[in-house]
């Protein structure tokens, strides 16, 4: 008895750590208030072909691995959640000739915030009415992705990737400020 508790405590630490792992990886941060990139956070090595700057981030879902039966309902739908992600070996900087372009890249990562919020609280509204199928979940998730991608490329062309004038990325931080707070109820702790 008692090594089959030992058995099961061993097993879930394990899963806890592993979760864990997932969102908060040595290579991933998870978006958080106050937390600005630094250079640091930039760990992919520049290739010949590359762009400029580049930050790469996702929304994924939480718990990744959701577990769906064949009726297409989520088995603990009530935990699912988005966490907007910057993932480090996959985005590049270069300080010498890109400074000025960190808060373009700053801003770039909370417009993946701001999206992750509108796709949490539409979530909430799913699951009020106790909606348990992944489909609907998947299908408004990718509607919100769309359009965060939109929104992205209107930023990108409305500061010239980053290159406009302060003055303008300073009216695009104000603008993506306010909606995040507009939202600041969607708003969840690192995981």
């Amino acid at each position: 008895m008692r090594l089959a508790i030992l058995f099961l405590l061993l097993f879930s630490v394990q899963i806890i750590v592993a979760q864990d792992k997932l969102v908060n990886s040595e290579n991933v941060l998870q978006w958080q208030e106050g937390y600005s990139l630094r250079v640091e956070d930039y760990q992919k090595p520049r290739k010949a072909n590359d762009s400029y700057s580049h930050t790469a981030y996702k929304i994924e879902f939480y718990p990744s691995e959701v577990l769906v039966d064949a009726n297409d309902y989520i088995q603990g739908y009530e935990n699912l959640t988005v966490v907007a992600e910057f993932h480090m070996d996959k985005s590049h900087f270069n300080p010498e000739y890109e400074a000025d372009l960190l808060p373009f890249e700053q801003l770039t990562f909370d417009i993946a915030e701001l999206y992750a919020r509108k796709i949490r609280r539409r979530f909430e509204e799913l699951k009020e009415k106790k909606e348990r199928r992944f489909s609907m979940y998947n299908y408004e998730y990718n509607l919100l992705w769309k359009a965060c991608l939109e929104y992205q490329s209107e930023f990108s062309k409305a500061s010239n990737n980053g290159w406009e004038s302060e003055d303008k990325i300073a009216e695009w931080r104000n603008k993506i400020d306010q909606e995040l707070k507009k939202l600041q109820e969607y708003a969840i702790k690192p995981l």
